[in-house]
């Protein structure tokens, strides 16, 4: 039965590959490289959509895209709850039961949503040493309050975009970190696509796509009730809707190849 549900997984991850494909093709975007990386929300909430398959789904979906976009045909895969982790890369030879084997059995569902920690992470990763620490608001003697960050980019103009899937199901509890966080990410070639999903109003999610202050547009936003009951090629054209518009704008400011 195992080899069997392998064959089929197998088959179907070359038919969400397909898929990405068309969609890439429709928008223009065909022959685009970039790094792709997976944020996914493991706070308590998600305990039914990871019970159900959906966040494996997920996994499988953000990889058909990875294949198309991605030199190493891969996805970088993050985690963030009220802390943020690094889960390593999905790819074709361990796709298969990834989610069961890489995240539920290494870490527990956590009581919160941070936003910040994770984005910070992604920077780190893609860009290190870009996000610079600049002293602390609101502290005593150097002793508590609010670490406050600059970025330097001039290491990192015409590089390889990095697109970023993010997908929660609930608002964050650090919206003032993370607004700082988009923004100083603006001056990098590294584009958000927010994905929430369920019955959530994500006012804040809203926000960040029409963030001020922004070097550049950086981030996008969508709504959907259910993962599961949104058509593959739908859900690739939806992840895909800003990104070539971003591409544009991020080459002419030289962020980008």
């Amino acid at each position: 039965m195992s080899i069997d549900l392998r064959k089929r997984a197998e088959e179907s991850l070359i038919d969400l590959s397909k898929k990405a494909t068309i969609s890439l093709t429709k928008k223009g975007l065909n022959g685009v490289r970039a790094r792709v990386a997976l944020a996914l929300d493991i706070s308590g909430s998600m305990t039914e959509l990871f019970r159900k398959g959906v966040v494996q789904r997920t996994c499988e979906r953000t990889l058909g895209l990875a294949m198309n976009f991605d030199d190493n045909q891969a996805a970088d895969v993050f985690l963030f709850g009220v802390r943020d982790h690094a889960a390593g890369e999905i790819a074709k030879n361990n796709f298969f039961e990834f989610v069961d084997r890489e995240i539920t059995k290494k870490y527990s569902l956590e009581p919160g949503t941070n936003y910040a920690g994770v984005i910070r992470r992604i920077i780190d990763f893609y860009f290190p040493k870009a996000l610079r620490k600049s002293g602390k608001t609101g502290s005593f003697f150097g002793l508590g309050g609010k670490q406050n960050y600059t970025i330097d980019a001039s290491a990192y103009r015409n590089q390889v975009p990095v697109y970023v899937i993010f997908v929660t199901d609930g608002n964050c509890f650090d919206d003032a970190d993370t607004e700082e966080m988009i923004r100083l990410a603006s001056e990098l070639g590294l584009f958000f696509q927010f994905v929430g999903v369920g019955n959530e109003q994500f006012a804040f999610l809203s926000k960040l796509d029409n963030l001020s202050g922004r070097f550049i547009d950086n981030a996008n936003f969508f709504n959907v009730r259910s993962l599961d009951r949104m058509s593959d090629d739908e859900l690739y054209d939806k992840l895909l809707n800003e990104f070539p518009s971003w591409i544009n704008e991020a080459r002419g400011k030289q962020l980008i190849q």
